[in-house]
């Protein structure tokens, strides 16, 4: 009885600080700067926030006085919060709004380096981030690791791909890691990822390699260096020199976290290996060699006038169907295009610039793109013969520079015969069925066969009433009257439904995340003898994409990124310990090959589908 006296009691006071005026508190406008760190090595990225209060929209920020530093946006996000107090009668609301700005920063040399205040701005109002100090210093070599660098050819012209080939040699257990390549952000290159072929037999021997701030396909291989056999990660970018020079390729690093011995813990935990001992880890990051790329200058004399800039050796061939067809039937003409490895530059040539097929076929202005299949790239496109006098499609002129003879030469695919008859124009008569001999006759007739032959006069209409009586007794009329107000009843309400559910993105990303997390899981083939290489990477990838949507933060996050966002929200200590044993698996999984069972064997993907069942209590 009491309690429920208080509770009366409660909502009474509560009902009347709510119907007395409130104070807004709000914050004053300001920014604010973090790091991740502030002792880091040359090519290490990390991470560097900008904090703002007092406004939640605030301008992205120009970053480009940080010359020092590479700089990658990585997101940003909304970072309000309000609350209510009562002193005294005097009911107060606080209201604060504010965004976070998230960047990866890589230093570009060594020493001490300045972190310049940065202008934020919103609206008409404007604060500055206090300035940071970094220490970068220069990555070391170290015995166990080897990070190369290789160009072929190393000698090129403009405009010619050069296969930049990327080897990291490991000689130890390693956790995790992240390439930083300098050039794949040099203005003078243009990038290109490299199609390496995939072997569907050998899956695991595949990896997604962190690069920068995105990823790239890379090869577990074993080779042998110095003698030594090694386990490698090796993955390639296609470089495409803008301007000649002589460029020397900017040191590269890789960063790694990686096992440095074992201590025996005084109680055993789900931490520690077969044997009862802790792994005992250190952070590196090693350095590339500089690798020189010569680039010499496209000759002017003798370049064809349709030359596009490609550079190596190509062939042209062609093909169409049909080959029998009249005059301004459609044709599909296809051209096959070899050459070099890379493709992708390749374009169809301007075939209405081609003096021979411009003259016998009807060009559309529009060409489709390529598709590259196997070792040459594919276009196709349709023609139409202007008159019955063509006899093939001519020879189509590809212009292209010998880069191994040093001259300027034209590929030339091989005629293609034709057939092409006259087409006979359909006249109204001949549409009738009429045969007309002689002069035509100014008269009127009857026919008595052909089309006309189908006609009958008027007498074969039925009158049928039209009016409103007859409408409103129609039950196709009563129908319509109610069918118009449903309609737009179930349409504003599915309008309404879809609104609402996209409000919030956020929210909606939240939701979602559950469901696609297990269709993901789902897919992972887990019935192989070797799939915990198999699925390491995939369960670590789907585990990231639901941590990132349920807990509000950008894709690609980390654990450290997790496990803080999760300790705000007082999630259970043992599913934190136990979501960071299944990270600390995967990415030893995925770059070291251990097992992928717990004590009590279960598998890897089953381990990540309980832990997430059990996040979505906690979290939602």
């Amino acid at each position: 009885m009491r309690s429920n006296l208080n509770r009366f009691i409660l909502l009474c006071l509560f009902s009347l600080a709510a119907a007395l005026p409130a104070t807004d508190a709000a914050a004053a406008f300001s920014a604010d700067a973090a790091v991740e760190s502030t002792e880091v090595f040359v090519g290490e990225s990390f991470v560097y926030q900008i904090q703002v209060q007092g406004e939640d929209a605030p301008e992205q920020p120009d970053l480009s006085r940080l010359s020092d530093f590479s700089v990658a946006f990585v997101g940003g996000q909304q970072n309000n919060s309000s609350s209510i107090t009562i002193i005294n009668g005097k009911t107060t609301r606080d209201v604060r709004r504010g965004y976070i700005f998230n960047y990866r920063l890589t230093p570009k040399r060594a020493g001490t380096l300045t972190i310049p205040s940065v202008t934020i701005t919103a609206g008409k109002q404007t604060a500055r981030t206090r300035p940071i100090q970094i220490r970068a210093d220069k990555p070391r070599e170290i015995d166990d690791f080897h990070f190369e660098l290789s160009l072929s050819p190393d000698t090129c012209y403009v405009g010619q791909p050069v296969t930049l080939k990327a080897i990291w040699y490991i000689g130890g257990d390693v956790q995790q890691f992240l390439f930083n390549l300098p050039i794949l952000d040099d203005p003078r290159f243009t990038v290109a990822d490299w199609d390496l072929p995939v072997d569907p037999n050998r899956k695991e021997r595949y990896l997604q390699v962190p690069l920068g701030t995105g990823q790239t396909i890379g090869i577990k291989e074993q080779r042998t260096l110095n003698g030594r056999p090694w386990t490698t990660v090796r993955f390639e970018k296609v470089l495409i020199p803008g301007s000649p020079g002589t460029f020397e390729i900017d040191e590269s690093t890789v960063s790694f976290v990686a096992v440095t011995g074992h201590r025996r813990p005084s109680s055993r935990s789900m931490f520690d290996d077969f044997f009862g001992n802790r792994a005992v880890t250190e952070k590196f990051v090693i350095p590339s060699n500089t690798p020189t790329l010569t680039v010499r200058p496209l000759p002017v004399a003798g370049r064809p006038a349709d030359f596009t800039g490609l550079v190596g050796q190509y062939k042209i061939e062609a093909e169409a169907s049909p080959t029998t067809v009249k005059v301004g039937d459609p044709i599909t003409l296809t051209v096959r295009v070899s050459g070099p490895d890379y493709l992708d530059p390749v374009t169809l040539p301007a075939l209405d610039q081609q003096p021979a097929l411009a003259r016998d076929f009807r060009i559309p202005s529009e060409m489709a793109p390529g598709v590259i299949k196997g070792d040459a790239k594919i276009f196709t496109q349709t023609l139409r013969a202007t008159h019955d006098g063509v006899e093939a499609i001519a020879p189509i002129s590809l212009s292209y520079f010998d880069a191994e003879a040093g001259e300027y030469r034209i590929a030339r695919s091989e005629p293609v015969p034709l057939q092409v008859s006259a087409t006979r124009i359909v006249t109204a008569q001949d549409a009738e069925g009429i045969e007309t001999q002689g002069v035509a006759k100014s008269e009127l007739e009857t026919w008595a066969e052909g089309i006309a032959y189908n006609y009958e006069d008027l007498s074969v209409l039925r009158s049928q009433s039209a009016g409103l009586s007859h409408w409103k007794s129609s039950p196709y009329w009563i129908a319509l009257l109610a069918g118009f107000p449903l309609l737009y009843g179930i349409t504003f309400s599915i309008t309404a439904f879809r609104r609402s559910r996209n409000a919030d993105p956020k929210n909606n990303r939240r939701r979602k995340a559950y469901a696609k997390l297990k269709k993901n899981l789902k897919q992972l083939d887990i019935s192989t003898p070797d799939a915990d290489s198999q699925t390491g990477a995939g369960v670590l990838s789907a585990m990231r994409e639901y941590l990132a949507a349920k807990l509000d933060l950008p894709p690609g996050g980390t654990w450290p990124e997790f496990e803080s966002a999760l300790q705000q929200r007082d999630t259970d200590e043992k599913t934190v310990a136990e979501l960071k044993a299944l990270f600390v698996t995967c990415e030893a999984i995925e770059y070291g090959g251990i097992a992928a069972l717990d004590d009590t064997g279960t598998p890897l993907g089953d381990r990540a589908a309980a832990l997430a069942k059990r996040l979505e209590r906690s979290l939602s």
